[in-house]
């Protein structure tokens, strides 16, 4: 794995995964390229409150949590001007509504370089205060 690109370091990043192996693998990687995450949150509800309560930069979301669809947590973070990317081993774009078919997809497995270039493409990098 690369170090990525250092434009990542301090981003703070929500990950709203229900795989708990693979949440340790895409949080182990984040911090390897500088970033904080936030969560992992494992379903809904706990993504959901993140989503609304937490300071973070960007998020990644699985689509499918146990059996639920990640897309109100996707709705509360366009509500926010939050980005985020979708995570998933899904082919089929039609299972995403209409309204966040333009979001950004990553196929499971995650491609850790992909991660990283998809990460500091779409995440904007925090102020220096």
């Amino acid at each position: 794995m690369s170090n990525g690109p250092s434009d990542l370091g301090g981003l703070r990043v929500l990950l709203v995964e229900d795989n708990l192996l693979l949440a340790e693998v895409i949080a182990d990687a984040l911090a390897t390229y500088g970033c904080v995450v936030v969560g992992p949150a494992p379903d809904v509800e706990s993504g959901l409150q993140l989503a609304r309560e937490a300071e973070f930069d960007g998020a990644l979301l699985d689509i499918n949590l146990f059996g639920d669809f990640c897309f109100p947590i996707a709705a509360v973070l366009t509500e926010r001007k939050i980005p985020f990317l979708f995570l998933t081993g899904y082919d089929n774009s039609r299972l995403i509504p209409p309204e966040f078919r333009s979001a950004r997809r990553l196929s499971k497995p995650i491609d850790p370089d992909a991660l990283s270039s998809a990460i500091s493409e779409h995440f904007r990098a925090p102020s220096v205060h």
